[in-house]
């Protein structure tokens, strides 16, 4: 191996272009050349191709064949070792096991000892040359390791397509170093815990100088698969990755994790050059500030087939890159702690709400997960939101300079469906979110099964729609308004809820009614209210709006509730429950009945309801202090 004046020169210069300082670089190098110049000495092999007899005899002080280097016997058939007391173990050696085909002849404790005795076995270290031809190679030693470096043969690994190396050290450089300079059918690469490799993992630079004679071009050329996890003390992947040097034209999954010191992920590697990735996830890597640090970032790249993309504990993370991406494959985003991000690609999860995105990007996407992204303002900034007709979830929690989530530049007309696949909508402690949605839109998210908000502390308008199975709304401050969104545009005489199994309300303190008078529940089974002082009806009192002096109750009369199992009324100031003429199916399927904190109910339930509980198995009365009957047997209007 030829580490010249002039190889060390070219290394140190690459070394401060991807940020160290001069004597750094040096440094670095001259550590390296050190590790390298050893290696390649236990890499040299001596060949004798047609020696078929070697004899040994009277040698006392004779310990080995050769000191350091690699011999290999191609055509040895017989040998005689007499007299040589000292000899050590594997003195002769490397050999074929196969190639023994005649008889050693060896004066060993007095006997004439043939290929089957163990003192072959001591003389050579037999080869039945698996790594020559292996495909995938695992190790976690680096005792294993360094023994398999010292033994390398000029054929082992050429072969390799898979490496799997965990809990190795300084040794694993090494090894990666010869198998970038042999290696061209490498396609998975995972190492996992090597805590003692510092500033680089691929030493591209002078394996590049030093490849073997026999090979040309880039590295990395079927590379398909690279995973780092805990990887601790790398602050680059490589010392070079121009494309003159490495090609990762095929590489499609990309999973770094727990390498707290990496600085970027690509320095000079172009990023419309990874045209076939697929999975992008970095997590839990500290000090990462950029994922393309290129200096020459077009102003438009593409990712046509990238599916999955998972940021997560990035807290030093401010851009992915410097121009703009298109993504018209992606079907999964999580952004999770990254809070000095500015922005995933322009109009989409920006900083910038006045920006839009280019309808280009985004039509396969159906998962979205953002959660402590505080630069996010808005979502997304569409035109019409046409990019997420495919999305099926969407998580956001602590985000907190979130203000909406759908920015919409154009109108939208009353036919046009938006977001029609959406199946879960996840609002979690935004406390600045003042809408959903910036314009008003008919068609809106129609096909909702699973809506929970909490936390949202400015949020004061909510749009619901008929088609939920769950909802759940808690600590919204100043929430004083449910908008339902009706299934078609015609207005029916009844809104019925078919699906909606389970309510919960808490800590509402602003919001008076939840659903219209018209509204039905035939599949409703749990309802929790909590804390909600303003509520003084579960849904609008047709009848008390209509007279003035009609009494009005939490539950008036035109509710209907075939399924209801389990009520449960908590620090809610309710003076009448109960109306007196439900329709014949509500609450009859009533199993557990909580009320708890209630200071103005004077009686809990009536004849009438008495009748209509006869599955209840559970009720709880606590801290109703103007209670003054449990069971009011004499008068069905309650109060």
């Amino acid at each position: 191996m030829n580490f010249n004046k002039e190889s060390r020169l070219s290394a140190d210069s690459a070394l401060q272009r991807i940020g160290f300082d001069k004597g750094t670089a040096w440094n670095i190098v001259a550590g390296v050349s050190k590790d390298l110049h050893g290696t390649g000495k236990a890499t040299i092999a001596i060949e004798f191709c047609e020696m078929k007899r070697v004899h040994l005899e009277n040698l006392p002080n004779l310990r080995s064949f050769s000191s350091g280097n690699i011999v290999e016997w191609q055509a040895l058939e017989n040998v005689v070792a007499n007299q040589c007391p000292n000899f050590k173990k594997f003195g002769l050696r490397m050999i074929k096991n196969s190639q023994l085909k005649s008889i050693f002849i060896l004066e060993y404790e007095g006997q004439i000892v043939d290929i089957d005795n163990k003192v072959v076995a001591y003389l050579f270290e037999l080869l039945d040359d698996k790594l020559s031809i292996i495909t995938e190679y695992i190790v976690s030693d680096d005792e294993v390791l360094h023994k398999t470096i010292l033994n390398l043969q000029r054929s082992h690994f050429t072969n390799l397509q898979v490496l799997w190396v965990k809990n190795c050290k300084q040794t694993l450089r090494q090894f990666l170093y010869i198998l970038l300079r042999r290696s061209r059918k490498i396609e998975v690469i995972n190492i996992e815990e090597c805590t003692s490799i510092y500033y680089f993992l691929f030493d591209t630079i002078e394996s590049y100088e030093e490849r073997d004679g026999d090979i040309d071009g880039q590295f990395f050329t079927q590379l398909k698969e690279l995973r780092l996890t805990k990887v601790y003390q790398i602050r680059h992947i490589w010392t070079d990755d121009q494309p003159t040097i490495i090609d990762l034209g095929n590489l499609q999954i990309l999973h770094i994790k727990s390498c707290l010191f990496l600085k970027w992920v690509f320095n000079w590697y172009p990023a419309d050059k990874l045209h076939q990735l697929k999975e992008l996830i970095i997590e839990a890597c500290e000090a990462l500030s950029t994922i393309f640090n290129s200096h020459d970032d077009k102003p438009r790249t593409k990712f046509p087939l990238l599916s999955k993309v998972k940021f997560k504990s990035l807290p030093n993370l401010r851009q992915i890159y410097g121009g703009h991406l298109e993504f018209p494959s992606l079907k999964s985003l999580m952004i999770e702690e990254c809070p000095i991000l500015t922005k995933f690609t322009t109009g989409f999860a920006d900083s910038h709400e006045t920006l839009t995105t280019d309808g280009k990007s985004f039509f396969e996407l159906n998962e979205i997960v953002f959660d402590s992204y505080d630069n996010l303002v808005c979502v997304i900034s569409s035109k019409t939101l046409e990019e997420l007709r495919n999305l099926k979830k969407l998580f956001v929690s602590r985000c907190n300079e979130l203000k909406i989530l759908f920015n919409i530049h154009e109108e939208i007309s009353s036919s046009t469906r938006v977001l029609e696949q959406l199946y879960v909508l996840t609002l979690i402690d935004l406390p600045k979110l003042s809408r959903i949605v910036n314009k008003k839109v008919s068609r809106f998210y129609q096909n909702l099964k699973i809506l929970h908000v909490k936390q949202c502390k400015s949020l004061y308008l909510l749009q619901v729609p008929q088609k939920l199975t769950n909802l759940e709304i808690s600590d919204c401050e100043v929430l004083d308004k449910i908008i339902i969104i009706e299934e078609e545009e015609e207005k029916k005489e009844k809104l019925t809820f078919h699906e909606l199994k389970d309510v919960s309300l808490e800590n509402l303190s602003k919001l008076s009614v939840v659903f219209p008078s018209i509204s039905e529940f035939p599949s409703l089974q749990t309802l929790k209210i909590t804390n909600c002082s303003a509520m003084r009806s579960f849904i609008e009192d047709s009848k008390a709006l209509k007279e003035s002096s009609a009494t009005t109750y939490f539950f008036p009369s035109s509710l209907l509730v075939k399924k209801l199992k389990e009520l449960h009324i908590i620090n809610v100031d309710v003076e009448k429950l109960w109306d007196y003429n439900y329709l014949s199916e509500s609450f009859c399927e009533l199993e557990n009945l909580s009320l708890i904190n209630n200071n103005k109910i004077l009686s809990a339930i009536s004849n009438d309801m008495i009748m209509r509980f006869k599955n209840l198995r559970k009720l709880t009365l606590d801290k109703c202090e103007s209670l003054t009957e449990v069971f009011d047997l004499e008068d069905d209007n309650l109060y």
